[in-house]
């Protein structure tokens, strides 16, 4: 089996001005196709098309196809609305609390089991043999 390396060629010029592209528009332009991928992932979840989401938004094929280029600046009230027709979750803006440790004894630890939410509700602890020798540092 023979491998080949595809090496894409930049234009300086391109660069030069993708370089110049203000950080909110580049950040838009990341967001718009984030969500657009996220719409398409789920459409093909539920087995639905385009023309399946047209017609629960009551909107034309074509609209949609322009919305999903990756272009269209969606409101909540959009995006609320495609969430409600496919009834799946588009968006994931929740923020997450820190969570603080106290530890008493260092050799003590405790963690989010791996396959918990981000809110835990288990733990797995351990306790390990003192890795670090005394200091004089506080005495």
């Amino acid at each position: 089996m023979i491998s080949k390396e595809i090496k894409m060629l930049k234009n300086k010029r391109l660069e030069e001005r993708r370089k110049k592209i203000p950080k909110d528009i580049d950040l838009f332009v990341k967001h718009s196709f984030d969500l657009v991928d996220k719409i398409h992932s789920l459409l093909e979840q539920k087995g639905m098309e385009q023309k399946d989401l047209a017609r629960l938004l009551g909107k034309n094929e074509s609209e949609i196809s322009k919305w999903m280029t990756g272009t269209h600046n969606f409101t909540l009230k959009t995006i609320s609305k495609i969430e409600a027709a496919i009834g799946e979750s588009i968006l994931d803006v929740k923020a997450q609390k820190p969570v603080i440790f106290y530890f008493t004894n260092p050799e003590y630890r405790i963690e989010p089991m791996k396959d918990s939410s981000s809110v835990p509700v288990s733990w797995n602890t351990s306790f390990q043999s003192a890795t670090q020798t005394s200091s004089n540092y506080l005495n």
